[in-house]
């Protein structure tokens, strides 16, 4: 029974995937005589470019800036042993999906 429920999906989903190709055959297009022409017609643009300067800026600095470097910041905390816990649990469920 599931070689035969396997064979229809099968058969089913290859018969749904060709149907786009059976929808509209290449050999209607024109007037039905053989391939038919299609009349192609390409129309090149050509961007026309104008450049204008932009008008100057102003900048007016009213105080100085003193730029540091900011602290260093040392990551810690304590999640070694949650992860070491984590992989030891989800090596016990693989373990047990793939024994039983």
């Amino acid at each position: 029974m599931l070689k035969k429920t396997i064979l229809a999906t099968l058969i089913g989903s290859t018969l749904l995937a060709s149907t786009a190709s059976f929808a509209d055959p290449y050999y209607r297009h024109g007037n039905g005589y053989g391939h038919g022409h299609r009349e192609v017609v390409v129309q090149r643009y050509y961007p026309r470019y104008e450049y204008v300067r932009p008008a100057p800026r102003v900048v007016v600095v009213q105080r100085p800036v003193y730029v540091q470097r900011p602290a260093p910041v040392y990551a810690y905390g304590n999640d070694g042993l949650a992860i070491l816990a984590g992989a030891v649990l989800g090596g016990a469920i693989a373990y047990q999906i793939a024994t039983h």
